[in-house]
């Protein structure tokens, strides 16, 4: 599944030589651009990847199944990386990889997060612009939260057919603020309790409604509201009790329901 974005951010799987790779590509902030791309090699001995393009840009990548080891050209050293587990994400800051070597399967979630999108939610949650991600060339971390959301995404990528751009994004937009937070240090914003008002309440559900197949991102519904969009989410969950694609699976439901009587 794409969504509606022109060009390609991330060349992870041209560096790999794995043109067929499944993609999943939603809006950011700001024009900003999100995307993970499903890397995949079954065999032994696959080698070098071709040079990196250096980029201000990092990525995350969740492995999705025991890699041995594996050696980064990194910043002009050579790093390796033993004992790669199911669930383990590795950040690698995209300025300073050259290449990547392995002699074992790999497969993997690449996530990719431009330097625009990471001062793109600083400026949404109104607080200080960071420097970068806090990466260990190396070292992985076993988070949770990112295999939970990781898991997510890659439903989206197996059945593209069935998923929509609302839960996509909502689902990209929470792993990139929350890897920005975790991993860069980056200040949350203090939202009150307080929800939308009651024309930006209907607004939204209008949006939603003219929209059940899921094509609209949450930065659209935000901008109809005239709210940041990490405002607007909070706003909306709490006015409605939900997050924004969860009233849309309701409102599926309701009008399948009435559709069949």
């Amino acid at each position: 599944m794409e969504g509606q974005i022109d060009g390609d951010p991330s060349r992870i799987d041209e560096w790999l030589r794995l043109p067929d790779c499944a993609k999943l590509r939603v809006r950011g902030l700001n024009n900003s651009r999100l995307m993970v791309t499903e890397i995949r090699y079954d065999h032994q001995n696959y080698g070098c990847s071709d040079p990196v393009i250096h980029q201000d840009a990092f990525v995350a990548g969740l492995q999705l199944r025991p890699q041995a080891f594996h050696e980064l050209a990194y910043d002009g050293k050579s790093i390796p990386v033993y004992g790669g587990r199911p669930g383990d994400t590795l950040f690698a800051d995209l300025e300073a990889v050259d290449r990547v070597i392995t002699d074992v399967p790999f497969h993997s979630l690449q996530f990719f997060f431009s330097r625009a999108f990471v001062n793109a939610v600083a400026d949404d949650l109104e607080v200080p612009r960071i420097k970068d991600v806090a990466i260990t060339p190396g070292e992985s971390v076993r988070d949770s939260v990112i295999t939970r959301i990781g898991g997510k995404v890659r439903k989206a990528l197996d059945a593209p057919h069935e998923m929509n751009e609302l839960f996509a994004s909502h689902c990209m937009m929470a792993l990139g603020i929350y890897v920005c937070v975790t991993y860069g240090n980056m200040r949350t914003a203090k939202h009150g309790a307080g929800g939308l008002s009651a024309w930006q309440e209907r607004v939204a559900k209008d949006m939603i409604e003219a929209h059940l197949d899921g094509s609209i991102a949450l930065d659209q519904l935000a901008a109809a509201c005239r709210l940041s969009t990490s405002r607007f989410a909070h706003a909306f969950r709490a006015s409605a009790g939900v997050a924004p694609y969860r009233w849309l699976l309701k409102r599926r439901i309701e009008r399948a329901k009435t559709l069949l009587e």
